[in-house]
């Protein structure tokens, strides 16, 4: 017989806000995402961008990053983690953490 404790994970404040506010988690850890039209988007609790091009955006928000693919695509502000993208948005993609360099599977 095993003696080993089970380890529980303590839920994060945003996931205890989130379950008693009934609101999705990644809001109350500061990430919104906002289209506006198909040829603007705003994204709100942005860390870092990764990748940035006229075809392809990749940015940090939360714990995930999201990858805006399109045409034409600008980022039109960009001010204390809030991003406006602007452009032909073909799609947008949640990507887990990988970003970067780091190869998708």
């Amino acid at each position: 017989m095993s003696n080993k404790k089970s380890i529980h994970k303590r839920p994060t404040f945003a996931e205890l806000m989130s379950t008693l506010a009934d609101i999705p988690a990644d809001i109350t850890d500061g990430m919104t995402l906002e289209m506006r039209g198909r040829n603007e988007l705003l994204l709100c609790g942005c860390r870092e961008i990764y990748e940035y091009s006229r075809e392809r955006i990749r940015i940090l928000q939360g714990r995930c990053a999201v990858c805006v693919v399109g045409r034409r695509l600008t980022m039109t502000s960009y001010s204390e983690g809030r991003i406006t993208v602007g452009g032909e948005i073909d799609s947008i993609d949640f990507c887990g953490g990988l970003c970067g360099g780091e190869e998708e599977k």
